[in-house]
């Protein structure tokens, strides 16, 4: 099939999916793990085809093949190679350093997005490199836990007072939750890689890394992403389940390209450790964000979606997911504490949401991310902001949002 697409170049969609097909049958009849092409690398070489021109297109093309060959030494590191067993693989590549193991959106994995809306990838970080970047997220973590008890507290209604004769705000949001009857919520810590502290650096270096911002890119069909937000999501055992939401509700932006990816730090065995659920398609319900609020997409019930529940995950393992999926998580009915780590990347073009003429002003969740908020009532915080200099309906240009990945291009072919 391979050669059969170079001499037929102008049919290379065609050659693509019959090889795919061909290595999915032979995948399935054999039990082998085949690995996938990347998208990048497709559509370089549909872009080659396109241009037919004759024996320099066929060098480009044997080029970007030797490109695309995994080195011997490397081959069972990614998401697509499954050969070895999990404790037999190695860290190898720029997840040595830092980064992603996965470089690069397969097929399967940027069709299931757009279809479903959501994908799995297997493997994302691990060794050395998931232990450190583990380490990093606790002591961020640990170093402003306090404002996330604050966090929970303010959603409560409970007022700075209340929380000085508890203590702090730990023992005060413990004692509320008794007192009204209601399970201990999960615990988050927004922006771990803005500080000035080492940790930070490495959560910043991690999620500014070409190899991440790329996945995010080709998974949404982007040229160019930039980073938006990431949060620490701690759920202790006994804590109770994250209601139904989507992303995009709660960010301003006026956009419909955002991807989260959600990265496991603990192993996620069972339903009962709290995965992430998601209401497939979802992100294509236009009449959902358009007529209900934020409450008003929690009753999905009628909406006959399809729940897909990724469990079990190992620790480095991730998903990823549309800004407008519906998602949420069950109650950490477990004895072990889950610990997660979510980064948000979103359309390079995006715009802040304007003040006029809008339906509704997003959910102010997560407003800490964006939002400066002196004096919360709670712990006094002075929180970083990039909105107030953004002006509403123009391009969002601000340091505080990093470029992380653009796709260059040739001027001969268009090509990566």
């Amino acid at each position: 099939f391979f050669l059969l697409g170079v001499v037929m170049r102008r049919h290379c969609v065609l050659f693509v999916v019959a090889s795919a097909l061909v290595a999915c049958v032979d995948s399935f009849l054999t039990g082998s793990h085949v690995a996938q092409p990347s998208l990048a690398s497709v559509r370089s070489l549909c872009e080659m085809g396109a241009n037919g021109r004759g024996g320099h297109q066929r060098q480009q093309m044997q080029s970007q093949k030797k490109q695309n060959r995994k080195p011997q030494h490397a081959k069972d590191t990614t998401s697509g190679n499954q050969g070895k067993p999990r404790e037999e693989r190695e860290t190898l590549g720029r997840g040595a350093q830092g980064g992603p193991l996965q470089v690069g959106a397969t097929m399967a994995q940027a069709l299931e997005f757009e279809r479903e809306g959501h994908t799995t990838l297997r493997n994302l970080i691990s060794g050395a490199a998931l232990k450190r970047l583990a380490q990093a997220v606790q002591s961020e973590y640990d170093h402003r836990a306090n404002e996330a008890y604050a966090e929970k507290l303010a959603e409560l209604g409970v007022s700075r007072v209340a929380v000085a004769k508890f203590g702090g705000p730990k023992e005060a949001l413990s004692w509320t939750c008794r007192e009204r009857g209601i399970p201990m919520p999960s615990l988050q810590v927004y922006n771990l890689h803005r500080a000035d502290r080492p940790a930070s650096k490495t959560v910043h270096d991690f999620f500014t890394s070409t190899e991440m911002g790329r996945l995010a890119a080709e998974l949404m069909g982007l040229d160019s992403v930039m980073l938006y937000q990431t949060a620490a999501f701690y759920k202790s055992a006994g804590h109770g389940e994250t209601a139904w939401h989507s992303d995009l509700n709660t960010a301003p932006f006026d956009t419909n390209s955002m991807v989260t990816f959600w990265i496991a730090l603990t192993d996620v065995p069972t339903l009962q450790h709290s995965p992430l659920e998601f209401a497939s398609r979802s992100h294509k319900d236009f009449a959902l964000p358009y007529w209900y609020t934020a409450k008003g997409m929690r009753q999905l019930d009628a909406r006959g979606y399809k729940i897909a529940k990724f469990s079990p995950l190992k620790a480095g393992d991730g998903t990823a997911h549309h800004g407008w999926l519906i998602h949420s998580a069950p109650p950490n009915e477990s004895k072990q504490d889950r610990k997660a780590l979510t980064v948000s990347y979103v359309a390079t073009y995006a715009r802040r949401l304007g003040t006029k003429g809008i339906r509704q002003e997003p959910n102010d969740v997560d407003r800490k991310g964006y939002k400066k908020v002196e004096n919360d009532g709670l712990i006094g915080n002075t929180h970083e902001a990039w909105i107030p200099e953004i002006t509403p309906g123009k391009p969002v240009k601000h340091r505080q949002l990093p470029i992380v990945y653009t796709r260059l291009r040739t001027k001969n072919t268009g090509a990566s």
